[in-house]
């Protein structure tokens, strides 16, 4: 999957959990919290949405590599790549 596939469907799944957040006004490397009303249970949530969606578990420790768009693509790029 590519990432710019990865980055859509994530913003899919954070508008569906902050619905009021415009997706085009997303700056992908800036906390979510930092750039509108994010607070830790929407991260719970986004979490959770990520973990289904791609069918991978996420560790309690690794729900901070969910708190941006790229740092997010990345994690999920990084767990569905085939081991090498």
């Amino acid at each position: 999957m590519q990432a710019d596939e990865i980055q859509a469907k994530l913003l899919q799944l954070l508008t569906r959990i902050a619905p009021d957040v415009d997706p085009q006004s997303v700056v992908a490397d800036q906390d979510f919290r930092d750039q509108f009303d994010f607070d830790s249970m929407d991260a719970l949530h986004f979490a959770v949405a990520v973990s289904e969606a791609y069918g991978i578990p996420i560790a309690e420790a690794d729900t901070g590599r969910l708190a941006n768009l790229k740092s997010a693509a990345d994690f999920v790029r990084g767990r569905l790549a085939p081991p090498s």
